[in-house]
């Protein structure tokens, strides 16, 4: 009579190859989450800059809206000396945004600016001009209502302004920059 011969699995456990092939898909997965999870930081930052540049400019505008139309100009341009309250009363065109770095060319540290259709005549200054070619403001167009284009100062007597509030900062990433263009008009109440 003949017994059974028990074998014994000579397989008990991994071998080296399926534990290195094991290891390696682990590191390889480990590798790609780590690399979302630093993808995700870097944008959820980026957004957040990006929001705080989006509020600022908003802000700014409903700030220029809230002023007395007629004054706008003279309170946000470029030159501190025709300010109604005297030389350089007014708040200027650059604005400071918490928050964001400024760029290292940034005026007194602000990442804000104010930008109205202007050029800079040698003899006369600043002036709001009609004639100006900038397609971000949609000019040239007629400010002052008369149906003409001309290349004079309309800061006394414009009718609708068009404006650029620019935010520009510094971020891990580089100089980054949002611009946001409207145009003002005087409102009248009924």
């Amino acid at each position: 009579m003949r017994h059974p011969v028990h074998r014994q699995n000579s397989r008990s456990g991994f071998t080296f190859v399926e534990l290195a092939v094991a290891m390696t898909i682990l590191l390889v997965a480990l590798l790609i989450f780590s690399s979302t999870i630093s993808g995700m930081a870097k944008q959820r930052a980026v957004n957040r800059e990006t929001n705080l540049a989006v509020s600022a400019a908003r802000n700014m505008i409903e700030t220029l809206r809230s002023q007395a139309f007629e004054q706008v100009f003279v309170l946000y341009d470029a030159d501190p000396n025709d300010d109604p309250g005297g030389a350089a009363t007014g708040p200027g065109n650059h604005f400071a945004v918490p928050g964001l770095d400024p760029t290292a060319d940034a005026p007194g540290g602000m990442q804000g600016e104010i930008v109205f259709p202007t050029v800079v005549d040698p003899l006369k200054g600043l002036e709001l001009r009609e004639d100006l070619e900038d397609r971000q403001l949609g000019m040239p167009r007629d400010l002052s209502g008369d149906n003409v284009v001309d290349d004079q100062d309309h800061r006394a007597g414009y009718f609708i302004l068009p404006v650029l509030v620019r935010v520009r900062w510094m971020s891990p990433n580089g100089i980054r920059q949002y611009d946001l263009s409207t145009q003002l008009c005087k409102y009248k109440k009924s």
